[in-house]
């Protein structure tokens, strides 16, 4: 028989981390679900507010008496979510020698909610053992690292099957659970009521930057940082493993004493430490934790010294110090200009406010007099050098910002779509192939280009996609020597738009498939022979549709242009965690094609009429200039 299974419901109660930390709370408590939207951080790992405010607590209801093989697995699922005592309200459901022995693997399968699953329970002809099997739509996984990994919408089914048994073998018994899968099956509400997402930090390969790696942990506050702190030194998750790297070896042993303020970390076992590598990692691990105000790294029992840190003493850095500072995970300078095209030419300013850019001028060198015309162009990190696209597409140029300088062609004779720069002072271009038959096409193209003057309209996110395999990607290592990239998951897909991060260990990409455009970002990695790929897509941003373009916002966020459910196109800003919804960046201005962000800036945006619009709160945009295609370096 297949229905819908009925059982009693637990009860959900708020606490504060004061309550937490000392009494459990009244049954009286209001119950809340927390609807949480992505931070908008600074340079990546700022939290604004404290992690553990929602935090609902499951009051379970426990098997009831008489209930059903159905029923009993129904209760159970809506228990699960209580992870006191080692789960212990879901383990009452179990038949003793079960219970002992079931230990959850760390990892979830999230499916939508229990009203809408169904349950299909079979029951032997002597009465004394059945089956049920669950299945509902299955809404991602969260692996044993704590990686949430979203499915496509209505592309996956969550289906498990149960087995159970009557107490002591007595037909008249209780049915329990003898048989269950490892993994924790939570509802999308139960994950929003009992995990938040955290980042991890690692290296990038040259060691330039911190590289933040999203995990979903349960949220209490019984030794969060130590968890926090074990998953960091444990190393990164699967998905990003090839990407970074980690001051921590596999190996190394590591004694932990954490108390209300303070977290002394001791590394065993380890020659040749990079200690300053491993304090960045643990300070911007740490600062997500407001409880955690200082740390002490040991070294096999002894004090590592960090004279020019904040804190209380040499030895006892703020995980919040500018030290650390050093490799920011948002790749990038506080005091950056933001770039745009007026009238052919390009121009920079470093002042804004909510009305107009302060601190105009041309950009220094040919492409600030506009003697070449570009149709896109990217700003290095370190802001010496731009980057374009000529008129038509046709050829990719440099020129160092200089009064003096000259351009260079770095790539020529293709139809070039799309560059991005990372901190390493690598340029990444992507290239449409077509057959020559196409030719013709793209004489008129080009022309057409050129005919039209200012590119303040470039980028519109209007233009036919490539058909998929079109598409070739090229990353330019330190702007010149020129290596095909490697990608792979995205054969069915046409790549609409790519940016790597300014960190240059991941891309994110907008690709089309059936008219459908998804938002997705993957991993870059190199092997021993330089070959360099980006692969593993991860799709991001589920219920954004009609996609124009993207732009790393942060090293853990991204802004983009695109709707909701219909709605009119707007800015959306889109977690990397991969479960937490996209969240508006305020009310749309019309006819925005363009978009830009940075860390601690403005979010800057290009329209189709030829203005730029700037938003310096997360409600309002404001014209502040005439002009088109506003970046900032990256």
């Amino acid at each position: 028989m297949t229905h819908k299974a009925g059982s009693a419901r637990p009860t959900v109660i708020t606490r504060t981390i004061a309550v937490c930390l000392s009494v459990c709370v009244s049954l009286t408590a209001c119950a809340t679900i927390p609807m949480t939207g992505p931070v908008v951080p600074g340079e990546g790992g700022d939290v604004s507010g404290d992690p553990y405010d929602g935090y609902v607590r499951l009051l379970p209801a426990g098997p009831q008496p008489g209930v059903a093989p159905e029923g009993l697995v129904d209760g159970f699922l809506k228990d699960m979510g209580s992870f006191e005592d080692d789960h212990k309200a879901a383990r009452s459901y179990m038949l003793p020698p079960t219970a002992e022995d079931w230990s959850p693997n760390g990892a979830v399968r999230v499916f939508n909610d229990l009203d809408s699953a169904d349950f299909d329970a079979d029951i032997s002809a002597d009465g004394l053992t059945a089956t049920v099997r669950v299945r509902s739509n299955l809404v991602a996984d969260i692996d044993e690292s704590g990686k949430y990994v979203p499915t496509q919408v209505g592309a996956a089914l969550l289906d498990e099957t149960f087995t159970l048994a009557r107490e002591n073998e007595d037909p008249e018994g209780e049915w329990r659970i003898q048989d269950l899968p490892d993994e924790l099956l939570l509802s999308e509400l139960d994950v929003e009521r009992t995990h938040r997402p955290f980042n991890l930090y690692y290296l990038n390969p040259e060691g330039t930057a911190l590289v933040p790696d999203p995990v979903y942990l349960p949220v209490s506050t019984d030794k969060l940082a130590e968890r926090l702190l074990r998953k960091l030194i444990s190393g990164p998750t699967d998905w990003l493993s090839p990407s970074v790297e980690s001051a921590f070896p596999e190996d190394a042993r590591v004694d932990l004493e954490i108390d209300s303020q303070r977290a002394v970390i001791d590394i065993r076992g380890v020659s040749d430490p990079d200690e300053y590598a491993m304090g960045a990692q643990i300070a911007w691990t740490l600062r997500q934790l407001p409880e955690v105000q200082e740390f002490t790294l040991q070294i096999d029992g002894e004090d590592v010294s960090f004279p020019n840190s904040d804190g209380d003493s040499a030895d006892r850095p703020r995980p919040g110090s500018e030290l650390w500072s050093r490799v920011s995970p948002g790749a990038i300078s506080s005091g950056i200009r933001a770039y745009y095209t007026q009238e052919g030419q390009l121009w920079s300013a470093s002042d804004w406010s909510a009305e107009s850019f302060g601190d105009v001028e041309p950009v220094p060198g040919p492409l600030g007099r506009g003697d070449v015309r570009l149709e896109r162009f990217a700003v290095s990190i370190d802001e010496s050098t731009i980057a374009g696209i000529t008129q038509g597409g046709r050829e990719v140029v440099t020129g160092f910002v200089s009064p003096g300088a000259r351009t260079d062609e770095v790539l020529d004779e293709g139809l070039f779509t799309d560059l991005s720069w990372d901190i390493n002072g690598d340029l990444w271009v992507v290239e449409e192939t077509r057959d020559e038959e196409d030719g013709d096409d793209d004489e008129e193209s080009e022309d057409a280009s050129e005919a039209e003057g200012d590119p303040n309209l470039s980028g519109s996110g209007t233009e036919e996609p490539p058909e998929p395999g079109d598409s070739t990607l090229w990353v330019l290592r330190d702007g010149d020597e020129v290596a095909r990239v490697q990608v792979n998951g995205l054969r069915d897909h046409s790549l609409v738009s790519f940016q790597i991060s300014r960190d240059g260990t991941r891309a994110a990409v907008i690709t089309e498939q059936d008219g459908q455009r998804s938002l997705k970002v993957g991993r870059v990695s190199r092997d021993g022979d330089g070959q360099v790929t980006v692969d593993a897509f991860i799709t991001l941003g589920r219920g954004v549709e009609d996609l124009i373009d993207v732009a790393w916002r942060s090293s853990d966020q991204l802004v983009v242009l695109g709707s909701r459910e219909g709605g009119a196109p707007q800015a959306l800003l889109v977690s990397l965690d991969g479960g937490s919804p996209a969240a508006s960046a305020g009310t749309p201005a019309a006819g925005m094609v363009t978009i830009s962000g940075a860390p601690g800036q403005p979010l800057l945006a290009g329209s189709d009429d030829g203005n730029i619009w700037a938003s310096n709160d997360p409600l309002n945009w404001q014209n502040v200039v005439e002009g088109g295609s506003p970046t900032f370096p990256g």
